[in-house]
């Protein structure tokens, strides 16, 4: 570790990776705690030198305590109790010093000494807030108070200065008054600043990843929709547009397009905002998924839907901090009936639009469609027959394997995620829905796989994290940007919802 590296580990007291704001006020607190330091014992010698001996041990003992307080902060991380430590002792300084310095001349002048309790209040407000601002500003109007009245009542206070030297001392404490509040004016002029590029960079930030996530949800390849409270579509992604024919600005702002109803008047995005509880009382039989983590996916027929379909929907609620139902989410994905011969249909395609894979209790694949062929680049006289670890990127096998033998033993999952490879050795990323199917041959369970290609959104995820990580702040920018986007989905709703309104 180098010298910089040390000093600045001593001004941050080790914080890192914090609120920008609390390290500032760290920074400036061990500044000035420092400063104050290496201050005290050359004042100190200066009124050693006058014969002020009294104020020699005083500036002594105060550089002590004020180097204390820098190891405290380091130890408590508690910038509150610090900040009012430190400007506990500069206030004694302050009227050690003053009180030895003639306080109040006979002529009624006060002495100047006294300005620099100016800057001690601006201390506080900045480490500490208005609050502790105050509190100080009234300890020093009640000392003001008090010596005024000792004043009046014809006490006599201390003056240790030799004559000779009165006004240059007066005339300088003056000028460092001034200098100090001037600081502190400059500070705050810099902490406004440095507030607005803030909140501009969080703004920007907003904005981009709103538009990222619009960007998303636009090309996600199943059809995706959202409601808000009052059952309008505030979100039409391009696969419901290309499935319904219906663009954006024809459905948003109304109730969601008739060929997603599951009966005459609803769809099951409705029923999540209407009576979420009624769904498993009515889709028990159909429901394929843990419905505990708040996603609802079934299997279930659109009778609008193309004259008629089956189709996997899986439905959400969007929820505020406060649990409440800001609005919901419904994804379709179309199933097609295909016969097999000795056994009842499968809902499988091989002219099935997504990449579908199909793997037998012994662990090979005995269906693999057109799409895994144009997806993976393996034909199905290559597959059939094979261990579908071939295909799978070693990090992944693990998983992968387990998930299918968990699926072989009757459980399902709507949401795994693995990556593929190619026969030309590139990698495809997946979100991939797996399930059990009944076995046409023995009455047995298979593992049917679903995938939809996630690999572009992947890609943009990695590039967008080596460009934010290139500049420490703008990642955390990001994470917190992040944060507050999943916390705080229904105020994306609300945006939403003003839109369709104006």
């Amino acid at each position: 570790m180098n010298l910089q590296s040390i000093i600045k580990n001593i001004i941050t007291s080790g914080l890192t990776l914090t609120d920008p704001d609390l390290i500032r006020r760290v920074r400036v607190l061990n500044i000035f705690q420092l400063i104050f330091f290496i201050i005290t014992p050359f004042l100190g010698i200066f009124y050693f030198y006058i014969g002020a001996i009294p104020l020699f041990y005083t500036l002594i003992i105060a550089g002590f305590l004020m180097l204390c307080g820098v190891v405290l902060l380091r130890m408590t991380k508690n910038i509150v109790l610090v900040g009012n430590y430190a400007v506990f002792i500069l206030w004694a300084a302050i009227t050690i010093i003053s009180w030895k310095t003639g306080a109040i001349t006979y002529e009624g002048v006060i002495n100047p000494s006294w300005l620099l309790n100016a800057g001690l209040i601006l201390l506080a407000i900045f480490l500490n807030g208005y609050l502790s601002g105050t509190i100080w500003a009234c300890v020093i109007f009640v000392q003001t108070g008090i010596l005024i009245y000792m004043f009046q009542s014809g006490h006599q206070f201390q003056n240790l200065l030799p004559v000779d030297i009165m006004t240059n001392y007066y005339m300088g404490v003056y000028m460092v008054c001034l200098l100090v509040i001037l600081l502190f004016a400059f500070l705050f002029e810099k902490e406004k600043s440095d507030a607005l590029i803030r909140e501009q960079e969080k703004s920007y930030t907003l904005r981009e990843s709103k538009r990222y996530m619009d960007d998303i949800f636009d090309r996600y390849p199943l059809p995706t929709f959202v409601l808000d409270k009052s059952h309008r579509v505030i979100q039409w992604n391009r696969a419901c547009q290309e499935l319904s024919g219906l663009y954006p600005e024809d459905i948003l702002g109304k109730r969601v397009w008739e060929g997603f109803y599951t009966n005459d008047e609803t769809s099951i995005a409705d029923m999540v905002l209407d009576d979420i509880n009624s769904i498993g009382r009515i889709f028990g039989d159909s429901l394929i998924s843990d419905i505990d983590s708040g996603w609802f996916e079934m299997d279930t027929f659109l009778p609008k839907l193309k004259e008629g379909k089956r189709a996997i929907i899986t439905a959400a609620p969007i929820m505020d901090n406060n649990g409440i139902i800001r609005g919901a989410i419904q994804t379709i994905q179309e199933v097609r009936k295909i016969p097999v011969e000795g056994g009842k249909p499968e809902y499988l395609d091989e002219l099935y639009a997504q990449p579908v894979f199909r793997i037998d209790a012994g662990g090979k694949i005995d269906l693999w469609n057109k799409a895994c062929e144009d997806a993976f680049g393996f034909t199905a006289s290559e597959m059939i027959g094979k261990s579908p670890m071939s295909v799978v990127a070693k990090n992944y096998r693990p998983l992968f394997k387990d998930t299918i033998l968990r699926v072989l033993k009757g459980e399902s999952f709507p949401n795994r995620q693995w990556k593929y490879t190619t026969s030309d050795g590139k990698p495809v990323y997946v979100l991939a829905r797996v399930f059990p199917s009944q076995s046409t041959e023995d009455n047995g369970v298979e593992c049917v796989i679903v995938n939809t290609d996630i690999t572009e959104i992947r890609l943009k995820l990695k590039k967008l994290s080596l460009y934010a990580a290139e500049s420490n702040e703008k990642l955390k920018a990001l994470s917190e940007e992040h944060d507050l986007l999943k916390k705080n989905i229904a105020t994306f709703i609300r945006k939403k919802d003003k839109d369709v309104k104006e």
